[in-house]
């Protein structure tokens, strides 16, 4: 009911890891559930053109279900807020890309403004010596 919002539409899938949202001509979508303080899954995009697949891990605390929705990835988006209770820490992140093998690493709602820390990039790379950069607004990503 907000203005000027965007239509929202909620569509139930299965509470199981990969499950199959989408299997379309260009586009195969799975989601598994992931840690947060409220119900949230984390998706899995897979462009059958390009042979890429991107990640994005939502809101959540570093959990078993991530490892095989992000194995092999060419782009994992991990959300960076910080080791708090439903979030993870850019060093997670880069953990769990280093493991998941994955091609690069975009950290995502991460601290700005007066409430950023430490270098977030350099906290990922203690652990995935990949790509890793800072997702912006906005921000458009090449997959080919």
């Amino acid at each position: 009911e907000w203005p000027n919002f965007f239509t929202v539409n909620f569509c139930r899938i299965p509470a199981d890891e990969m499950a199959l949202v989408l299997d379309a001509e260009d586009l195969r979508v799975y989601a598994s559930p992931v840690v947060h303080f409220l119900p949230n899954i984390g998706l899995r995009f897979e462009f059958k053109a390009e042979e890429k697949t991107l990640v994005y891990s939502c809101d959540t605390e570093p959990c078993p279900a991530l490892l095989p929705l992000a194995l092999g990835a060419d782009i994992l988006l991990h959300e960076a807020s910080g080791p708090f209770k439903g979030h993870s820490s850019a060093a997670q992140a880069g953990e769990l890309a280093r493991r998941a093998e994955v091609g690069a690493l975009y950290l995502i709602h991460y601290p700005t403004g007066r409430f950023a820390s430490d270098d977030l990039v350099a906290a990922a790379k203690t652990h995935f010596q990949g790509e890793v950069k800072l997702a912006t607004d906005f921000m458009e990503i090449e997959l080919g």
